[in-house]
């Protein structure tokens, strides 16, 4: 039995500390690994977060004390140089034309009747009364200093609404208009039950978002790449209109299409293209072959378009940088002609009210979702470029399926961890489906907008601007590739698509 009084020698302490730090060495690896799962099985899981961060703001919101709140109210754009005071000019005095004053007999002294001079006045604007509410409500809100009121749209107004807007997540144009409006008279109240009716949905619908998942958020007019629970990146995106819903699907992305074609379908072809072939002879669609009963019409204006039923006719505008789906396509399964692709008007992204199409989502940069998507078939972006140049149609199965979802959330939280309120863009929004040509269990119904717990009307849906705003969107930041697989082998073009 070794004596424990006894000192250790020499060899027997190396020993000891070679030992030691084999131990650390082997299992630092392990350890690190086992933090990093335990840090992150720490997190709540993605949307639950979210809905987490959307209460507890709605809970700060309803414990602020009670404020003024003024409100604009509907009525015209006031930008700078607006409302204050404005010079008018009243007419002058009738006098007598020249050829008549010359007949008139010569007096000694007496100097022929001249025009009197215009006389300007100075008058308040009639919009000074609506640039003094905003200014106003800006103060109220903590963006203008309340020694800065004035019914003039100054520089300080200006820059003011700028940051409202910015906060806001509106494009900082500095203008208000209707979308500005809406959120500078929302309420506290209203706000409160947007952030409680998202956070409600997100609950009710988080067990059916995969970890990788592609999210589509309607009023948020926004696509969101999440990559193994975390979000890569989200880019501006135009959505159905109200006359043109998109729906509320899950789905999957199956394969992307480079320099597509697109078919018009059946509802744009009846309710807006074959009208304009009856009254102007031509569809107005730039690089586009129409189709009568299967043969191709070289001269459109030589047919009676009056007497052709819709469904003898089809028309396919050919790739290229006119193409309404841009350059790219991503390929659901739905029966319902619904999917994503870019577009060859990216003006729209510049709007903050960017419900526009007839259904589908149009994707403010497709290129950056396709080399994402297609990283993990092993499809680099020279290879994007090079397909891109031939100006042929190729479609690439991805190896695996991503997951697609469709959600109605009025509110949602940016990647800075900024809660954003996003009011309506249907009155009557779409309850969530499932489309018919997914596999598996059908998805239960399910309302998009569940009962929220303070009932109270939000702002009331945003009127369709009608130009675009000036300012250039952001570029979204680089995004995150998916994880690289085989190769798989590039399959034969989808059947032309339906959708826009």
């Amino acid at each position: 039995m070794h004596d424990l009084r006894r000192p250790i020698s020499r060899r027997s302490a190396a020993f000891c500390l070679v030992g030691g730090l084999v131990g650390v060495v082997l299992s630092g690896p392990a350890l690190a690994a086992a933090a990093k799962e335990a840090a992150h099985a720490a997190k709540p899981p993605l949307v639950a977060g979210w809905a987490t961060a959307l209460e507890q703001r709605a809970q700060e919101i309803q414990n602020a004390p009670k404020a003024p709140a003024t409100r604009v109210g509907y009525g015209a754009v006031v930008k700078l140089g607006d409302g204050g005071m404005v010079e008018s000019v009243a007419p002058a005095m009738d006098v007598p034309p020249a050829d008549v004053q010359a007949q008139a007999p010569t007096l000694p002294g007496i100097a022929p009747v001249e025009p009197a001079p215009p006389v300007v006045i100075t008058v308040r604007s009639p919009l000074a009364d609506r640039v003094g509410k905003v200014s106003r409500r800006l103060i109220e809100l903590g963006y203008l200093p309340a020694d800065k009121w004035t019914d003039s749209f100054n520089e300080d107004v200006e820059t003011a609404v700028r940051a409202f807007q910015l906060a806001e997540g509106l494009q900082p144009d500095g203008k208000v208009g209707e979308v500005t409006r809406q959120a500078l008279d929302r309420t506290p109240a209203q706000t409160v039950a947007l952030l409680r009716r998202a956070a409600a949905a997100m609950r009710a619908q988080q067990a059916s978002i995969p970890d990788t998942t592609v999210l589509v958020n309607l009023p948020g007019q926004s696509v969101t790449l999440i990559e193994h629970g975390r979000p890569a990146f989200t880019m501006r995106a135009v959505v159905g209109r109200p006359s043109r819903k998109t729906p509320l699907l899950q789905d999957k992305i199956t394969s992307v299409t480079i320099n597509p074609t697109w078919t018009v379908p059946p509802t744009v072809l009846s309710e807006d293209k074959l009208p304009a072939l009856r009254k102007k002879g031509t569809t107005g669609i730039k690089n586009a072959a129409v189709y009568l009963d299967g043969s191709e019409v070289v001269n459109t204006q030589s047919i009676n378009w009056w007497s052709v039923d819709p469904g003898r006719v089809r028309i396919v505008q050919k790739p290229g940088d006119d193409n309404a789906l841009g350059r790219f396509r991503f390929n659901l399964t739905n029966g319902d002609g619904i999917f994503l692709h870019g577009t060859n008007d990216p003006r729209l992204f510049s709007r903050d009210l960017r419900a526009a199409s007839s259904g589908c989502v149009r994707l403010e940069d497709a290129r950056m979702m396709a080399e994402t998507l297609l990283g993990a078939a092993k499809v680099t972006p020279a290879v994007i470029s090079q397909q891109l140049d031939t100006g042929e149609t190729k479609t690439i199965r991805l190896p695996n399926a991503i997951p697609v979802r469709f959600v109605y959330w009025n509110a949602s939280v940016d990647t800075s961890g900024v809660v954003r309120v996003h009011p309506d863009i249907y009155e009557d929004p779409p309850t969530l489906a499932t489309p018919s040509g997914q596999s598996g269990s059908a998805a239960p119904a399910m309302s998009a907008n569940p009962a929220a717990a303070n009932p109270v009307t939000p702002a009331s849906t945003p009127r369709p601007l009608s130009k675009p705003a000036p300012l250039p969107v952001p570029t979204a930041h680089a995004p995150t590739p998916l994880s690289s697989a085989s190769t798989p082998a590039p399959v034969k073009p989808l059947p032309a698509s339906t959708g826009m």
